[in-house]
């Protein structure tokens, strides 16, 4: 129950004008129990294995009752219900909660004659993961407040961004969809973490405004966001004139611990030194002091340095695969790339700080 509960009620957001999408539907369906939640956007539903002694659904508000189940102990939870009101007991606890007529909880849409592509759960799990930080926060430009999949020359493309900087995955190998899509930024969240733990591949349907998963005992389905994804490709440089190749963990420490003097700007700055082959990280702070750490790494062309915003390359190099990564730099206002150490398969894009 805790479990179930805890996949649902992540999407419920409290709703002054519509109180029912507060609660979660509770439905004996098959001699199981579904939980689903919708905040109209996106609706979540899974089910869960036990003893029904008679059919029915009831809609309980669903913070009430995730702080009920996950503060009861450990045992068997028999849930009854009368009119207004739900009774729930354990062995020694007997708790009543107001409930919702199950008539006014929205319906979750069924898709059907959509497109299905096949993913492997984790692939696609590590492919949201991989780019879903970049995407917009901002309400005013929802064509980049999402993850864009589109089909490649070579399998399905996974981009998101905020203009500041861009991420993006290219899983190998598969047909994408029949257009381009745009999946909500929650929405993206909340299927990487469906997809945790899931061995078998998963279908993902689409139609022309809806996406559609199912994985395991759980079911997503949402809206997809209308609008024209920007011509990003067109801002990634092709030529560079020094690369940087450095130990992840290294490079993670090592922005964390100039983090600390930059937390008012997030700005640090990356000294990369051909004849030292060394990296150089550094901020400074008038009021908190400074920090400098330098890393062995593999340099070539030129020498130079960039400044840029840490929060952003930390975000970036905690998602990508490997034991190195590469910087790939034109000079110090272009945007600067980094890439797993022979992975062709992710790019992440970065605008510098000017000085």
């Amino acid at each position: 129950m805790r479990n179930g509960l805890q996949t649902v009620s992540r999407i419920i957001s409290n709703s002054n004008t519509l109180p029912i999408l507060n609660n979660v539907l509770m439905k004996t369906e098959n001699g199981l129990l579904s939980l689903s939640a919708t905040n109209l956007e996106v609706g979540i539903s899974t089910v869960i294995r036990c003893k029904i002694e008679e059919e029915g659904s009831i809609c309980l508000p669903a913070k009430t009752f995730t702080d009920l189940v996950n503060n009861l102990p450990n045992t068997n939870i028999t849930i009854s219900s009368s009119e207004g009101e739900a009774v729930i007991t354990t062995e020694r606890y007997n708790t009543k909660v107001k409930t919702l007529p199950s008539e006014e909880f929205p319906l979750i849409p069924i898709i059907e004659n959509a497109q299905k592509i096949a993913f492997s759960a984790g692939a696609l799990k590590q492919a949201l993961e991989s780019v879903v930080f970049a995407a917009s926060t901002s309400e005013t430009q929802p064509e980049i407040s999402g993850v864009l999949m589109s089909q490649s020359g070579n399998g399905v493309k996974f981009v998101a961004t905020d203009r500041y900087r861009l991420a993006e995955k290219t899983l190998a190998g598969l047909a994408g969809p029949q257009k381009n899509i745009i999946i909500p930024h929650k929405t993206a969240l909340e299927l990487s973490r469906i997809l945790m733990g899931q061995a078998d591949d998963v279908d993902m349907l689409l139609t022309e405004n809806q996406i559609g998963v199912s994985a395991g005992d759980t079911q997503l389905v949402s809206r997809l966001i209308d609008g024209q994804y920007p011509d990003y490709q067109q801002i990634i440089p092709e030529n560079f004139n020094a690369t940087v190749s450095v130990a992840k963990n290294e490079l993670s420490n090592a922005l964390k611990t100039s983090g600390i003097f930059s937390r008012n700007t997030g700005s640090v700055a990356m000294k990369y030194d051909q004849a030292g082959q060394k990296l150089v990280v550094s901020a400074v702070s008038q009021d908190l002091g400074e920090s400098t750490v330098e890393l062995p790494a593999e340099v070539t062309g030129s020498d130079g340095s960039i400044i840029l915003n840490y929060r952003y390359v930390l975000e970036a190099i905690t998602a990508m695969a490997g034991d190195s990564i590469v910087l790939k730099v034109v000079n110090e206002s272009a945007p600067v790339i980094f890439v797993p150490q022979g992975d062709t398969s992710y790019v992440y894009l970065v605008m510098p700080i000017k000085s």
